[in-house]
């Protein structure tokens, strides 16, 4: 559902205040001024035991049923998972123009409200529709909502403070027009419902209407940034989440964190009936303090990563060379749009090799949940330039590329050997960003190439395996981090032998997979 009425934005009062010794001195005995702080009293309580569920999108938001105890997971295209608490519907199945970025529940526990990045409302159960912000401009998108207490309005807020009330919401002030130093990543109501708290990312608190200002992390060095936030009832306090699991409390009692236990992100904090649970974008669920674990959901670890898989040459290349033979500037150098490739002694051309490895790891990064652009579709094509090969990983906005080729080196060499960047700038070009993840991208993939293939590292060119290369028009003009593997010799006849065999193939595949599949799981680290 969508609606247009939204209240105008009114001038603010600014609620950001550095921590006072006295509570920093709290905060550091309570052993949460530190982000990742965890003096724990109680480990949290995570899967296995109850039922965890499989998910297929990233988990964005939670809420708690405040009569069960339970809860739910949102995820980015709307799909709502319950645990202990009543489904009542979600936008799973409905073309999202935003992702859904936030979560509500009503008091009774009967319905709950998603809200996309463009404002959008979905109402479900008990939870009706009051307005909304789909379809109107915004200046900043929206990333979270809150609902009042009986349940009949709710606020929207945006990254840029501004704040959008519906129903019986009141509106008390917005940073919406004033400059932050870092944007807004949540709101939480006051037990009246006559206030709200906004967090920034750098944890700095702003209180509006009876929210009392009690803290913040604004002016400390965090080591991860804050994600969201929740209010304490019973205390009448708040605690903020970053997103390595870090929880820091101000007029509410800690419980412990989930610092060092996450795959993912955090992305939220839900208060229970007693104590607190941490969410994680894959969907982990880490109870603390008492609050019941009831279930998770397992998102994929490659789920919202873009991996392009680049199979070198193409089966057509031979047969044009006045198109593959043109000159093309590979980033302060020329150098030919393609060439056709090498062959082995049998003739298996690597064209052929690089297109069926190809294919198998996008089945397998696939399978892991990723997103995977194949530079070519076909193996009877001519091209693409290895410019425009380039520039399919950079416009699909890659976490990682991988180009596959077979080498035609020396008869008596073998082994393998991955390609990587070094700075390079040009007038067109500028890889310097990307230098330092691609090689990262290049280590993992040497070690899980090896270790699952069997292959030894190339005994003729690199050194143990990696070639820094400034003469590779695709690595140069990358702005995403990028590789490209030589995975055997075919002029070398045992080389050869095993890149015709299509199980090697496979478990070439399945190397370079777990690779990129390490390179990414340690990037998402938080």
């Amino acid at each position: 559902m969508t609606g247009t009425a939204p209240t105008g934005r009114r001038r603010p009062s600014r609620g950001l205040a550095a921590l006072s010794g006295a509570v920093v001195l709290l905060l550091v005995a309570a052993g949460v001024v530190a982000p990742g702080a965890s003096a724990d009293p109680a480990r949290p309580r995570v899967s296995p035991g109850p039922p965890t569920v499989a998910g297929t999108h990233l988990i964005v938001a939670s809420a708690t049923d405040p009569t069960t105890d339970g809860y739910w997971l949102a995820a980015t295209d709307g799909g709502v998972f319950s645990f202990g608490a009543p489904f009542e519907g979600s936008a799973g199945a409905l073309p999202l123009r935003s992702p859904v970025v936030g979560m509500a529940a009503t008091e009774d526990g009967l319905g709950y409200r998603l809200v996309a990045a463009d404002g959008g409302i979905f109402a479900y159960g008990d939870g009706a529709f009051y307005g909304s912000m789909g379809g109107l401009p915004l200046n900043r998108p929206v990333v979270g909502m809150a609902a009042t207490p009986d349940g009949r309005g709710y606020w929207l807020v945006a990254s840029d403070g501004g704040i959008f009330a519906y129903g019986d919401a009141a509106f008390y002030g917005s940073m919406g027009g004033l400059a932050l130093n870092r944007p807004i990543v949540g709101m939480t109501p006051t037990a009246d419902g006559h206030g709200y708290w906004l967090v920034a990312s750098d944890g700095g608190i702003f209180a509006y209407g009876t929210a009392r200002f009690l803290g913040s992390t604004g002016a400390m060095i965090l080591a991860s940034p804050v994600v969201g936030m929740a209010a304490d009832g019973p205390s009448g306090g708040y605690r903020l989440v970053a997103a390595d699991g870090g929880v820091f409390c101000f007029g509410a009692p800690f419980a412990g964190s989930a610092v060092g236990l996450l795959q993912r992100a955090a992305v939220s904090v839900d208060p229970a009936s007693t104590g607190y649970r941490i969410v994680s974008a894959d969907g982990s669920v880490y109870a603390l303090g008492g609050a019941p674990f009831l279930g998770s959901v397992h998102v994929p670890p490659l789920v919202g990563e873009v991996v392009t898989v680049d199979p070198g040459h193409d089966g057509g290349n031979g047969s044009d060379p006045g198109f593959i033979d043109q000159l093309i500037d590979g980033g302060g150098f020329t150098e030919p749009c393609d060439t056709a490739g090498t062959s082995d002694a049998a003739g298996y051309p690597e064209h052929a090799f690089t297109f069926d490895v190809a294919t198998r790891l996008a089945a397998l990064l696939e399978a892991g949940g990723a997103t995977v652009v194949l530079t070519r579709s076909s193996d009877s094509g001519v091209g693409p330039c290895v410019n425009n090969r380039a520039a399919i990983g950079n416009a699909a906005r890659s976490d990682a590329v991988v180009s596959i080729h077979g080498d035609g080196g020396p008869v008596g060499g073998s082994g393998f050997a991955v390609d990587v960047p070094v700075p390079v700038v040009s007038s067109i070009s500028d890889n310097r960003a990307i230098v330092a993840p691609s090689g990262q991208l290049g280590t993992d993939v040497r070690d899980r190439f090896g270790a699952t293939t069997g292959e030894h590292v190339s005994d003729y060119t690199g050194v143990a395996g990696i070639v820094p290369r400034a003469d590779l028009g695709g690595l140069d003009l990358s702005t995403v981090p990028k590789v490209l593997i030589e995975c055997g010799n075919m002029q070398n006849p045992g080389d050869a032998s095993v890149m015709e065999s299509a199980n090697w193939r496979q478990l070439a595949a399945q190397g370079l997979a777990d690779g990129i599949t390490a390179f990414l799981v340690q990037r998402e680290l938080p």
